[in-house]
């Protein structure tokens, strides 16, 4: 039985390799076989090292680029940071509550007072988390914008931070004493808000002038700012979201305050992070701050990753290996069926079983794959021509969309230009002593770096509160007390979201229309207040009111905003109340009245946006 079973097998080998040699297409299957083999051995001998060389190559090179761009994008932001600081430290009336709250007794009067100063000052930027003034004993008071109000919230700045706080203020007044520039002072710690773990804070120091000068330092502001924006900027450098690709900033004590990875490896030493993940890496100084800005790559991770991609590059082959064989057998078989016929017919001529003519089937078939050849020549040149066109369009709407970014980026580079400009109007006036001018202009920056910023269209009521308080404040001086104005809004819906620069056409229409011809005694007044589950903003003025006819345009228009193009009237408060609606809802509801010789009243029902 045995030896019945070696002879099949035998047997069997025989008629297999007979197939192999009597068929074309084992012949080029083995070809191929062999060929993707010796394709896979190359691969992983020397195009494996080569991917992996020029990833490292590649991965430095954008990293080294990126790391530039980064760099000078985060000093801007800290510019920004300690011009803003810079101007609420020398701000005189932040100066004269803070003299009035150290002078007095700090009864609850003389503690609202200074906490509306800080308030106001907060408001100044959205980057702002809290104010604190401080003295060489520690704390004196502090503002948290997004103080907790339930049981167990903390502040800021708490108990254990009083020495390195009276170290700051130390370091502050001898420098200083010395005059030696700069006069402010950076501190990373806390770096995470106490009550919110997704804040992350960094605090600068300023001093405040002691009888306007810094020789004998006082007392201090500590304004505290969100990691926010530094953040995205540091999100750059592994944008492709990369494992092995991670940044970090290093302050000049060595330690991590900020990393792609959040919160995990800030407060860590630098130097302990890389000897225990064996990273390498770019380095760039940030500024004149002492700041290091860390790219490292782990080198194992990439190996790992390179390792992976071309073992299911293995996998692929060999089910493409599969497929190719068992194409080109289907191929070679269909192929070969007319000579099969014609092997046949010469086979019977030869044995004179039939004298008849061969009957060559296909006999006209080259010429047939000629005219579909030229048939399919046709449709490629027709498919060319459809995908050059294709092209042509998509080249142009590539240069279409890159003329859009570039103008846009010209806007905020000029926008960029006019408030750092306006900037150093301001300082110039507050040395020359001419405060009134250092205040317009200074309102007049944040006004136009709110109306700029592009990336913010959404924004919290008192952000827009904020803007409408300067912008009203600039008209009335531009006006010269043509009205005077007044703003009572519950600071308990500060967080309430509103679109951008959505009250300021009607405000704009009350000074403009009702005040027209005026010299004095207009008013404007703005009230926001809890309205059940929603808010209740209320803009009035004591203007001349409006005509019927215009009352109706206008009445028409808030119902149905598109006829404000049929009216040509109205576009602004068209706009606005079309924004407001997609943004609100239709819970949204708007109240007008007016009467000539008596004003105008706008109120605003305004739900959570949907």
């Amino acid at each position: 039985m045995e030896g019945g079973e070696k002879k099949k097998r035998f047997q069997r080998l025989g008629q297999f390799w007979n197939y192999c040699r009597s068929h074309m297409w084992c012949s080029f299957a083995l070809a191929i076989l062999v060929a993707i083999i010796l394709l896979m051995g190359i691969m992983w001998v020397y195009m494996k090292n080569q991917y992996y060389t020029h990833l490292v190559e590649t991965t430095y090179t954008t990293e080294e680029a990126l790391m530039n761009s980064v760099s000078i994008n985060m000093r801007n932001q800290m510019e920004t940071y300690i011009d803003l600081g810079s101007g609420l430290s020398v701000d005189e009336e932040t100066l004269e509550a803070v003299q009035n709250f150290v002078s007095n007794d700090r009864d609850a009067q003389t503690n609202k007072t200074m906490s509306n100063t800080l308030k106001s000052a907060a408001r100044s930027s959205s980057f702002i988390v809290g104010i604190a003034i401080a003295s060489e004993e520690g704390i004196l008071y502090q503002y948290d914008k997004n103080e907790m109000r339930i049981s167990g919230s903390k502040p800021i700045w708490e108990d254990e931070s009083e020495d390195a706080i009276k170290e700051v203020f130390s370091k502050i007044k001898d420098q200083n004493g010395k005059n030696v520039i700069p006069r402010y002072q950076i501190v990373t710690h806390p770096m995470i808000h106490p009550n919110m773990e997704q804040v992350g804070m960094i605090h600068i120091a300023f001093p405040l002038k002691n009888l306007n000068s810094y020789q004998n330092v006082e007392y201090i502001m500590l304004v505290t700012y969100q990691t926010q924006p530094l953040a995205s900027f540091l999100r750059q450098m592994n944008q492709n979201q990369e494992e092995y690709i991670q940044a970090y900033i290093e302050d000049s004590g060595g330690e991590i305050i900020l990393h792609t990875q959040g919160k995990k490896y800030m407060g860590i030493s630098s130097e302990d992070y890389q000897n225990k993940k064996q990273l390498t890496g770019l380095t760039a100084q940030i500024g004149s701050y002492g700041w290091t800005l860390h790219a490292v790559i782990d080198e194992e991770i990439l190996m790992s990753k390179v390792d992976d991609i071309y073992g299911r590059m293995v996998l692929l082959y060999a089910a493409a290996i599969l497929v190719i064989l068992l194409i080109l057998f289907w191929t070679t078989n269909r192929i070969l069926h007319p000579v099969k016929i014609i092997s046949n017919s010469i086979k019977r001529v030869e044995d004179s079983e039939t004298r008849e003519k061969i009957s060559i089937e296909g006999t006209n078939e080259i010429w047939q794959l000629a005219q579909e050849y030229n048939d399919m020549l046709q449709k490629i040149r027709k498919a060319a021509q459809e995908v050059e066109e294709q092209h042509d369009k998509v080249i142009e709407s590539l240069k279409m969309k890159q003329r859009a970014e570039r103008e846009a980026l010209e806007s905020q580079i000029n926008a960029h230009f006019i408030c750092n400009t306006l900037n150093a109007i301001n300082y110039e006036a507050m040395e020359s002593g001419n405060f009134k001018v250092s205040i317009l202009l200074k309102k007049l920056s944040n006004i136009l770096r709110y109306t700029f910023d592009q990336k913010h269209q959404n924004v919290y009521m008192f952000q827009e509160i904020s803007w409408i308080e300067q912008y009203l404040f600039l008209q009335r001086e531009r006006l010269d007390n043509v009205f005077s104005y007044e703003i009572s809004f519950d600071s308990d819906y500060d967080n309430w979201p509103c679109r951008k620069l959505m009250l300021q056409p009607f405000v704009e229409n009350s000074i403009v229309h009702g005040f027209e011809g005026r010299e004095n005694g207009g008013r404007i007044k703005i009230t926001g207040e809890g309205y059940k589950e929603f808010l209740k903003i209320i803009i009035e003025d004591n203007g001349q009111g409006m005509t019927p006819k215009r009352k109706a345009v206008i009445q028409e228009i808030l119902e149905n905003p598109m006829m404000a193009k049929k009216r040509e009237v109205g576009i602004g408060i068209s706009n606005v109340i079309t924004r407001m609606r997609m943004y609100y809802g239709n819970k949204m509801s708007v109240a007008f009245w007016t009467e000539e010789g008596k004003g105008t009243k706008f109120t605003f029902i305004l739900p959570m946006a949907e």
